[in-house]
């Protein structure tokens, strides 16, 4: 039995332990309370770095201090009080490959619950970057003799579809429409009474002075012509203005490069039944001007309205969806098939060189400057092709000089081989790739179409000869290997349902590359 003496020794001993105890389960709840306080602290630190660089983004003059300040105290949670116990808070800007941001700073005095012990300064940091670029797409349709009206239709609701996703609650989204058959048409405007102010004007700005009066075109211009810019021209009736420049191997159109005084103007020296509606053909007695000569024999020739050049002229960028809606109603049937031409327009609806009145006559500095770094815009042309029945393409004289053959020599316009038509399709990549312009292709095609040409018999394996062709090319376009897609079926009416879903993807790919924020620390 334990004597009252050590009952009573043992007591003081007891205390000890207790106060021991006590103040050891204190210092526990105290880093407990700490570690807590510091996630808290994270979360809001993260919150408002996410917020900070989001905002910077888009309004670069944004009060950033503020705006830290104010998500950091209102994330704060149930311990607020403790938390904005002397509360710092300091941001720094950062920057890398993938975009620019700010990291948070905070930090805070930790009161300990037991009396006497030092305080303890608390700091944590969040850093996030943002990315919130400009983002304008040339949706490029096409308006061939392939395009039906069952097709049309099909290719209206794809594209009022995608601007619509595109623009919406976006206030830096913008959409050019490109409609192609052989070439592309940019004139001002639309209609069949003859050319407006806009449209001479353009013609006037962007042809080089010689294009105005080709030399091969001498005899009709002494029967009483002014020129091409005369009225009376039947594409000038019309409302059709198809140009070119750059189309030799390597010259990729120059499509980069400022349009003023640099263009030619095609035309088509055809058959009467061989023009399209919208203007009477108009003749006169000279040589034959597909040899790019005033002279040689004699003998009435015809201008028509040209075929190749689409009803529907380019819509430069817009997030005006009347205005989009308008253009895609205005497509119509028209004639054969030059797809690297179409590219080229693609491309130049985008090229900042277009800028002003010079170019597109757009006003917000568009379109915007080339990738470079964080700085901007994100530039993307999505293409859509029908490859079924089809027994050429890009190897007519719409790809040559007049009086030349498609790779620079002489020929008088004769077709290309397919290894010249592939290299240009490659070269032309290589220039997007170069620019950091994105591009999509969706082609549909569908092999053993009869052959409905008169005499011919067997078949046309179109779909297969596209991707011989056109495809190794194409190749050095695709960014990521899904940016080129094939699919089997006759035309766009077979396939709507597939197209639709992948424009939805394409959309949703541009979007998250053109804008997002994320943490990164």
């Amino acid at each position: 039995m334990m004597s009252k003496d050590c009952r009573g020794a043992a007591l003081p001993l007891s205390l000890l332990l207790l106060a021991g105890v006590l103040s050891l389960s204190v210092f526990a709840l105290d880093a407990a309370r700490m570690k807590s306080d510091a996630a808290q602290l994270k979360r809001a630190t993260d919150a408002a770095a996410l917020a900070v660089a989001q905002a910077a983004a888009r309004a670069p003059d944004t009060d950033v201090q503020t705006l830290a300040e104010s998500y950091v105290r209102s994330n704060l949670g149930t311990d607020a009080a403790q938390l904005s116990e002397d509360l710092r808070i300091q941001l720094s800007p950062v920057s890398n490959a993938e975009g620019k941001g700010y990291t948070v700073s905070a930090s805070f005095v930790s009161a300990p619950l037991l009396s006497g012990a030092s305080t303890q300064t608390v700091s944590v940091s969040s850093t996030a970057i943002a990315r919130y670029q400009p983002l304008e797409v040339s949706l490029v349709l096409p308006n061939t003799s392939s395009e039906n009206d069952s097709n049309l239709a099909v290719l209206r609701r794809l594209g009022r579809h995608f601007a619509e996703n595109l623009v919406d609650s976006r206030e830096n989204a913008w959409l050019a429409l490109v409609p192609y058959s052989q070439a592309v048409n940019v004139s001002v405007e639309l209609g069949s009474n003859g050319p407006g102010a806009e449209h001479a004007l353009r013609l006037r700005q962007w042809a080089m002075a010689s294009a105005l009066r080709p030399v091969e075109l001498t005899a009709l211009f002494r029967s009483g012509y002014a020129g091409l810019t005369d009225r009376r021209i039947p594409d000038r009736r019309a409302n059709l203005l198809c140009m070119y420049r750059g189309l030799n191997l390597g010259e990729n159109y120059f499509w980069d490069q400022p349009p003023s005084g640099q263009f030619r103007v095609y035309y088509r020296a055809d058959l009467p039944e061989n023009g399209s509606p919208g203007a009477p053909a108009i003749s006169w007695i000279g040589p034959n001007p597909t040899f790019g000569q005033a002279n040689g024999a004699n003998d009435t020739r015809w201008m028509v309205a040209d075929k190749g050049c689409p009803h529907a002229p380019l819509l430069p960028l817009s997030n005006d969806l009347d205005k989009i809606g308008e253009r895609l109603d205005q497509m119509s049937t028209r004639f054969n098939v030059n797809y690297a031409i179409a590219m080229g327009w693609a491309a130049m609806a985008l090229a900042p060189a277009f800028q002003g009145s010079s170019g597109w006559g757009l006003q917000n500095d568009l379109p915007g400057e080339f990738q470079d770094g964080n700085s901007g815009s994100y530039k993307t042309i999505v293409m859509l092709v029908n490859t079924t029945g089809q027994r050429w393409f890009d190897s007519d004289s719409y790809n040559a000089y007049v009086g030349q053959s498609i790779d620079g020599g002489t020929g008088q316009g004769s077709g290309a081989s397919d290894p010249v038509i592939t290299r240009r399709f490659a070269r032309l990549c290589d220039s997007f790739r170069q620019r950091k312009l994105r591009f999509f292709l969706i082609a549909v095609g569908q092999d053993e179409i009869p052959n409905n040409d008169l005499g011919a018999s067997g078949t046309i394996d179109g779909a297969s000869q596209f991707r011989r062709i056109a495809g190794p090319g194409l190749t050095n376009c695709a960014e990521d290997k899904g940016d080129i897609t094939y699919l089997s079926g006759f035309d766009f009416v077979a396939r709507e349902g597939t197209i639709q879903d992948r424009l939805d993807e394409i959309l949703k790919d541009i979007r998250q590359k053109s804008t997002y924020v994320r943490l990164i620390d």
